[in-house]
C-alpha cells in the first residue's frame, strides 16, 4: 500500500535520525512488497522525476554540459533503477547467508533502500548547477557508509566476516551493474554513450566508457576480458626459465604490497564508519576509494600482469608449475629443474603465499 506521509517520515528519519529509523522499521522489513511500495518505488520515481525537471532548466550550466535526459530515458532509468535495487538487495542478502548471516531478500531490500536514501537524494539533486555532481557523489559515498552500518542489524552478518561480505557483495554489485549499463545505456542514450555521465569521465581524464561511480570497474572488466583471452603453450620439457620466475616473484610482491596497504586503509575506514563521530569530506572520499579498492583486491594480480604487457595464461602456468615443484620436489628431471629454481627464490615465494 502507498502511504506518502509514512514514506516522507521514513525518508526524513533515514537522513537525520538513521539508527532509530532503522530500528523502528525492522519489525516491518520482512515484507518486501511493503518496502517496495512504501520506500523503494517512491524513492526511485521521485528522484528520477526531480532530476528530469532540474535537467530542463540547468542543462547548459550543469556539469553534464548540454546533455539532458528525455522522458523516454527517464522512464527507462526508473525501470532499470528498480531492477538494480532488486539485484543489489538480492546480492547482499544472498551473500549474507553465505557468510553466516540471514539470507532474506526482504531484509536485504529494506536495508539497502534505507541505507541509500542519501544516494537517491543525490540523484535527484545531481542537476543543480555547478555543485550538483559533487553533492551527488558525496551523498552516494555517505550511503555506502550507511550500508556498512545497517548490514549487521538487518542481515546479521557476523562481525568477523562483515568486511569480507561487504567487499564481495560490492564487487558482485559493480560487475552486475556494469553489465546492465553496457546493455541498457546504448539503447537509451545512443550507441556512443556509455552512460549519461560519460562527460564526467572525459573531463576527468578517465579512459572508461562511463563516468559513473563504477567507471573503474568498467576499466577493470575490460582488462579481465582481455586477460581471459590469453593463451600460452608451455615448453615441451615443462621447465621454467629463471626470467619467468624472477618476473613472477616481482609481480607477486607488488600484489602483496597493494593488498596489504588496501586492507589497512579499509580497516581504518571501517572502524571510523562504525564510530559515532562525524565523517569529513576527506573521509568520505577515502571511503569511496576504499570501496573501489575492495573491488580491485580480487583482480589486482591480473591487472598488474596485463598493464605490464604480460600474458595472464603464462603467468598462471608459472605459478602452478612453481607450486607443483614445491610439493613434488625431485620426482622427475623437469620438476627437479623447477624445484631448483623454486629454492633460489623460496624466501620471497613463501612470503607471497606460494
Amino acid at each position: 500500500m502507498i502511504d506518502l506521509s509514512r514514506t516522507i517520515k521514513l525518508v526524513i528519519g533515514a537522513l537525520f535520525d538513521r539508527e532509530a529509523t532503522w530500528q523502528s522499521y525492522l519489525p516491518e522489513a520482512d515484507n518486501w512488497q511493503k518496502t517496495a511500495l512504501l520506500l523503494t518505488g517512491p524513492l526511485i520515481i521521485i528522484s528520477a522525476v526531480i532530476a528530469y525537471l532540474l535537467s530542463l532548466v540547468t542543462a547548459g550550466s550543469s556539469m553534464f554540459g548540454m546533455f539532458h535526459p528525455t522522458l523516454l530515458s527517464t522512464a527507462f532509468g526508473i525501470v532499470t533503477s528498480a531492477i538494480g535495487a532488486g539485484i543489489v538487495a538480492f546480492i547482499f542478502s544472498a551473500l549474507a547467508g553465505a557468510f553466516g548471516g540471514k539470507s532474506s531478500f526482504a531484509l536485504g531490500l529494506a536495508a539497502t533502500t534505507l541505507a541509500f536514501v542519501p544516494g537517491y537524494l543525490g540523484q535527484a539533486l545531481a542537476w543543480l548547477p555547478w555543485i550538483g555532481g559533487l553533492l551527488a557523489l558525496g551523498l552516494v559515498i555517505f550511503a555506502l557508509i550507511q550500508l556498512w552500518k545497517i548490514i549487521p542489524l538487518y542481515l546479521e552478518v557476523p562481525a568477523n566476516k562483515r568486511g569480507a561480505h561487504y567487499a564481495v557483495s560490492l564487487i558482485a554489485t559493480i560487475v552486475v551493474m556494469m553489465i546492465i549499463g553496457r546493455i541498457v545505456n546504448p539503447m537509451v542514450y545512443g550507441p556512443d554513450a556509455g552512460s549519461p555521465f560519460s562527460s564526467m569521465s572525459r573531463t576527468s581524464g578517465s579512459d572508461a566508457p562511463t563516468g559513473d561511480l563504477f567507471g573503474g570497474a568498467v576499466q577493470r572488466a575490460a582488462l579481465l576480458e582481455e586477460a581471459m583471452k590469453d593463451t600460452y603453450a608451455p615448453p615441451e620439457d615443462g621447465q621454467l626459465t629463471e626470467s619467468q620466475v624472477r618476473s613472477y616473484v616481482s609481480l607477486a610482491q607488488q600484489v602483496s604490497k597493494l593488498q596489504e596497504e588496501a586492507a589497512v586503509r579499509m580497516k581504518i575506514l571501517a572502524e571510523k564508519a562504525d564510530a559515532d563521530g562525524e565523517m569529513s569530506i576527506k573521509d568520505l572520499g577515502a571511503m569511496m576509494k576504499g570501496a573501489n579498492e575492495a573491488g580491485s583486491l580480487a583482480t589486482s594480480e591480473m591487472e598488474l600482469v596485463k598493464k605490464g604487457g604480460g600474458n595472464w595464461a603464462e603467468h598462471r602456468w608459472v605459478a602452478q608449475t612453481l607450486l607443483t615443484a614445491s610439493r613434488q620436489k625431485n620426482t622427475s628431471d623437469s620438476i627437479a629443474h623447477n624445484y631448483a629454481l623454486y629454492q633460489q627464490y623460496a624466501e620471497q615465494l613463501k612470503a607471497v603465499g606460494l
